[in-house]
């Protein structure tokens, strides 16, 4: 899959001037409000079933905030950027494009089973969420940057794999 990168050292002036199908995000927390109504314009699009739907919104927002809170140590000044395409019928594919320092959600070791003792936790679940919603990912490393394709499958049970 061929995907045109995009600078992401910009100004603000690139907040706003997304196509559809392509949407860039400051790197603040507040930004995330902006994914829902997006993921929905692209459901109605691509006629994305709810269940699929709340997967990408799931997994999305997983990878977001990671990217700002670790990748950018919460820092001001930095974009991600979310572009989705349709490579063929009934799949769509999510990438997210960030300028943080290299780090390759796949070479991390699976988490075991989540057992009593995680009941109620709070963090470290994003990579599992990711694995088991997602039908595929990919990693790139960049020049100044990460890639990472996030494929889902419009006909994909509404039940995560093996979380």
């Amino acid at each position: 899959m061929t995907m045109t990168p995009r600078s992401l050292h910009c100004s603000n002036e690139m907040i706003g001037n997304e196509t559809p199908d392509q949407l860039i995000l400051a790197s603040r927390l507040s930004e995330m409000e902006r994914l829902p109504p997006w993921i929905d314009a692209l459901a109605t699009k691509f006629g994305i079933a709810d269940h699929a739907r709340f997967a990408i919104q799931l997994c999305l927002e997983e990878v977001v905030s990671n990217v700002i809170r670790h990748g950018y140590a919460d820092q001001d000044g930095h974009f991600i950027t979310i572009h989705c395409a349709e490579p063929q019928p009934r799949y769509v594919v999510f990438t997210v494009d960030d300028d943080a320092p290299p780090f390759n959600p796949l070479e991390l070791d699976p988490l075991p089973a989540i057992g009593e003792q995680d009941l109620g936790a709070f963090g470290g679940q994003g990579i599992r969420l990711l694995r088991g919603f997602a039908a595929t990912l990919e990693y790139e490393p960049k020049a100044g940057g990460n890639r990472l394709h996030i494929g889902f499958s419009n006909a994909s049970s509404v039940i995560a794999k093996s979380l």
